[in-house]
């Protein structure tokens, strides 16, 4: 009789360990069929399956990819101010997005109580502040380079589950570009050069910066020698402006860079240095053609804009 209740006892012991192992080897299936790893720019991020409460801090250009992809981001970081926090074509996709109107270390606490899914971030981020948020939820730092905008859309795409609209979207765009190129050759000895108007003081970037990165890296223009010579954000003057005198002027102007001083720009226009340029005189000046608001060449929606703004204008 003991050795029989033995026997029992080590068997009983026996389903319960094999019971638990079972529960335990569920619920680890559980958990990873509610999760995927996303490759992003040679990194892995482990991330919901289907995440449903995603923000965007500080993340402007996946915040512009989110628009174009119909995402309708829970919360992000305004770009305009407590009034109109979102640009008005963002449209109805963000009605219902939580304006973040804080710096990042200001929002910590509130992100907290936002409880996400998932963080799209920067990586021009503080590193204290990532390790901060990952604390919260899984967090992406997305590349603010324009020349990763595919990669960009793409990581969005496959965090969503929206890798079909992504693809033919990019598809889209490339047929579009290899169009513009085609019209475009017959324009290879025009100066085409790109402007940005901040503090009162015309500004130039490098020739892969901004709109620069579609005028010549994708659609293959000249590249005026003034901007071969810019490595950073760099302040030209009417008279540098007037020494290179380009064909074709692309201003991009938004009073909140300016102090919200709508007279800076008439005052610029008012100048017999600005009056004597080249494209002046030949109507070839486009300003806000592409909206400033737009992320330029660091989106699809900003490639898209400023190829648009280009076939339009370039006859």
């Amino acid at each position: 009789m003991k050795r029989t209740m033995t026997i029992l006892s080590v068997l009983m012991l026996i389903f319960v360990l094999t019971a638990c192992k079972e529960e335990s080897n569920a619920q680890n299936n559980s958990s990873e069929e509610q999760t995927k790893t996303i490759t992003y720019l040679n990194n892995d991020y482990i991330v919901p399956a289907t995440p449903q409460k995603i923000i965007f801090l500080n993340a402007f250009e996946s915040l512009e990819d989110a628009i174009v992809l119909g995402i309708k981001p829970y919360a992000a970081s305004a770009i305009g101010d407590e009034d109109e926090p979102f640009p008005s074509f963002f449209g109805e996709t963000t009605a219902n997005t939580i304006p973040l109107l804080g710096t990042s270390s200001e929002s910590l606490e509130y992100i907290l109580k936002l409880a996400p899914d998932v963080i799209i971030s920067t990586d021009m981020e503080e590193p204290k502040i990532l390790e901060q948020l990952e604390k919260i939820a899984p967090v992406i730092p997305t590349s603010h380079y324009g020349p990763d905008w595919q990669a960009n859309l793409e990581m969005l795409a496959e965090v969503t589950g929206k890798t079909k609209e992504a693809k033919a979207l990019i598809d889209g765009y490339h047929q579009d570009k290899q169009e513009a190129i085609n019209y475009l050759n017959s324009f290879q000895e025009k100066d085409v050069m790109a402007i940005r108007v901040r503090g009162g003081e015309m500004m130039v970037y490098p020739e892969d910066v901004f709109l620069n990165d579609v005028l010549y890296g994708e659609l293959n223009l000249r590249i005026p020698e003034t901007i071969q010579k810019v490595s950073q954000q760099t302040v030209i003057s009417l008279e540098g402006l007037y020494k290179a005198n380009p064909d074709y002027i692309f201003i991009q102007y938004d009073i909140y860079e300016n102090d919200m001083d709508e007279s800076i720009l008439d005052s610029l226009q008012q100048s017999p240095v600005w009056q004597g340029l080249k494209a002046v005189q030949n109507n070839q000046v486009f300003i806000n053609k592409v909206d400033p608001l737009v992320m330029g060449g660091g989106t699809l929606n900003g490639r898209v804009r400023i190829l648009e703004a280009t076939m339009q204008t370039i006859k």
